[in-house]
């Protein structure tokens, strides 16, 4: 058998991350996507 399963209310969203361990590296790599993403846009735009 196995042991009783977490409760999905009590879960920490860093579990949820595809690399728990290494969740701030995961915020990190996300906002620099985000602002490249929006860096690029106002950029095709002429904005920059």
């Amino acid at each position: 058998m196995t042991g009783p399963t977490p409760d999905p209310k009590k879960t920490s969203w860093h579990d949820q991350v595809p690399f728990p361990r290494h969740w701030l590296a995961y915020v990190i790599l996300k906002i620099a996507v985000l602002a490249l993403a929006i860096y690029l846009v106002l950029r095709f735009t002429g904005l920059v």
